[in-house]
């Protein structure tokens, strides 16, 4: 770590074709690949120094790709000092993820230091289809679009003029415009939707593509109403039928009131509805103020309930319209702090506390709801809504549940919880149900690489350490885990029977290099007990009734470990078990 100050060390596994790796083999490059995937500049150099041969195309790739251009610079720099930095290793898993994603990456860097390292590295045109340079356009800031189309010509592209429209890049418009570039109705379209007057403007004064009602629609749909405003006065267009609808329901009380304003724009019963639906009470109170249409009478008020919106509901109310004879909720509003509001009132028109309610607001992590029901006298506690909440990561909830609701914990919770890795919550639940406390739960844990629920597991006393570790040790993808796990394999008192332990493991393990070099310190641990025991001849005597039993194979098998330890009074400890093994098997010393 102290080459690693301020990388974000992943807990979860990691995918190989992230990292630019093949993940049908045993990639050596990995631990290079993941000092710049993290942006570890120090330890990637020392990595470079160390074993050059690690390094490929692919890692400069990886560094531009994740934006670590420093990383990227230093790659570059050593091309001619490492022509390993010369080779593409082509990995069909990492394809899709290779140069048209550091298109993207470096065109949306702060400034233009990444396309002139891109320039350096000299990418291939044939690298990059149409899409690829459209989504890059799409993410680049004005600077490097600008010096990214001087540098690299074959960046143009058919759509190039529309999408730099999108963008609002006025200077990039007039330059392209001025050489020749063509567009379509798209530009001044897409500009307007995105509120980019001036290149609207710029669009209409100096090109004859025009625009369809897309431009007034967009425009008016996402708020822009100085752009709305401008389409209106200077082009004829017009919008699509019924566009105040839309306005409506997405809110915009200003431009509902200008385009009511011009007499010229209808709307129909589904303004109100909709502005109900999304809580947009001053745009309702306008509509049905101002406007003839109305709304659905007999569904208005329920549209305003299921989205949570209380202060919308209690005005058409006031208004005389009724309230709904059946409601169903769906949710939609259970986010909101007003559901509580909705509820009460659903309640005092008669309406039954319904059980998928706690649900909701479980899903929603809606404490205040969870709170209010819990409380109503009619509420009834039940084993999903745990496990709703910890599935929708609604620790609000989680924790109010586990200190108030009665009801029986499930097994489902409890994996849910161990899979987030919320260590806290397990043990809650383990202390409320410590007969869920099943031993495959540490399997589960340990496929799933989740090391916090491990390591709660194990300190819970919950699983066999020891049938795990056999079958995990073999296994690269679970080292941690194995490391983990072997403390917890050892008996406090009985050091003999540890040995004996890691001895076996060893024998079981099909990569006993890996697996000696796990087992090497315990069984230094261990070893340094046997002659520190207050009465020695005792661990003998136990010692002999363990292994009188004991095949003469075992005894070969602890001599081919012997042989392995360097660790001196650990190697004469282990000396004397098999000189006393041989007696007991009648072998010859």
């Amino acid at each position: 770590m102290a080459f690693t100050p301020h990388a974000d060390w992943r807990r979860s596994q990691f995918r190989t074709e992230d990292l630019l790796l093949d993940s049908n083999l045993y990639d050596a490059k990995l631990p290079l690949h993941l000092a710049i995937a993290n942006g570890c500049v120090q330890l990637a150099k020392r990595m470079l120094r160390c074993r050059p041969d690690l390094a490929s195309e692919d890692a400069i790739v990886l560094a531009f790709w994740k934006g670590h251009l420093e990383i990227a610079e230093l790659l570059l720099d050593e091309r001619e000092n490492i022509p390993e930095l010369q080779n593409l290793v082509r990995v069909e898993a990492g394809a899709r993820v290779r140069k048209p994603a550091i298109l993207s990456s470096v065109l949306a860097q702060d400034d233009t230091k990444g396309v002139e390292l891109l320039q350096r590295f000299g990418p291939c045109p044939s690298d990059f289809g149409a899409d690829d340079k459209q989504i890059a356009i799409s993410e680049a800031t004005l600077e490097n679009a600008t010096l990214a189309l001087d540098v690299f010509p074959w960046l143009d592209y058919p759509a190039l003029l529309d999408d730099v429209a999108s963008q609002g890049f006025l200077p990039l418009v007039r330059l392209l415009h001025e050489r020749g570039h063509e567009c379509s109705t798209n530009a001044m379209g897409m500009a307007a939707a995105n509120g980019h007057l001036e290149v609207v403007q710029f669009l209409h004064v100096n090109r004859t593509e025009g625009c369809t009602v897309d431009a007034l629609d967009g425009a008016v749909l996402f708020g822009h109403i100085d752009v709305g405003r401008f389409l209106i006065e200077h082009r004829m267009e017009g919008a699509s039928p019924n566009i105040l609808d839309e306005v409506a329901a997405n809110g915009h009380l200003e431009i509902v009131e200008y385009l009511h304003s011009l007499s010229s724009f209808d709307c129909t019963v589904d303004a109100v509805n909709k502005a109900a639906s999304g809580g947009h009470l001053e745009v309702v109170t306008f509509l049905l103020t101002n406007r003839r249409e109305g709304c659905s009478r007999d569904e208005v008020v329920e549209k305003a309930l299921d989205g949570g919106h209380l202060r919308t509901a209690e005005y058409l109310l006031s208004l005389d319209y009724p309230f709904p004879t059946k409601i169903k909720l769906h949710g939609g509003g259970f986010d909101k702090p007003e559901m509580v509001g909705v509820l009460e009132l659903l309640l005092a028109h008669g309406r039954p506390c319904d059980p998928g309610w706690m649900r909701s607001a479980s899903a929603f992590n809606n404490l205040l709801l969870a709170r209010f029901l819990h409380g109503h006298p009619n509420y009834c506690c039940h084993r999903d809504e745990l496990k709703t909440a910890i599935n929708c990561g609604a620790w609000d909830v989680v924790d109010f549940l586990l200190a108030h609701c009665t009801a029986r914990i499930s097994v489902d919770a409890l994996q849910a919880a161990l899979s987030f890795g919320t260590v806290d919550v397990v043990s809650r639940i383990l202390q409320r149900r410590p007969k869920l406390g099943h031993d495959d739960l540490l399997d589960l844990a340990i496929r799933r690489h989740n090391t916090e629920a491990i390591q709660c597991l194990l300190t819970a006393g919950i699983g066999k350490p020891r049938a795990c570790l056999i079958k995990i040790v073999r296994r690269r993808e679970h080292s941690t885990a194995s490391k983990l796990v072997l403390p917890y394999c050892m008996d406090t008192v009985d050091h003999l029977d540890n040995v004996l332990f890691l001895i076996e493991l060893y024998e079981k393990s099909d990569r006993r290099s890996r697996t000696l070099q796990l087992i090497t310190p315990e069984l230094t641990v261990q070893g340094t007990w046997l002659p520190k025991l207050s009465r020695l001849h005792q661990v003998w005597r136990r010692e002999r009734q363990r292994c009188s039993g004991l095949p003469s194979a075992s005894v070969a098998r602890l001599m081919r470990l012997v042989n392995m330890v360097t660790d001196g009074e650990l190697k004469t400890q282990l000396n004397r078990l098999v000189a006393h093994k041989r007696s007991r098997s009648g072998r010859p010393a």
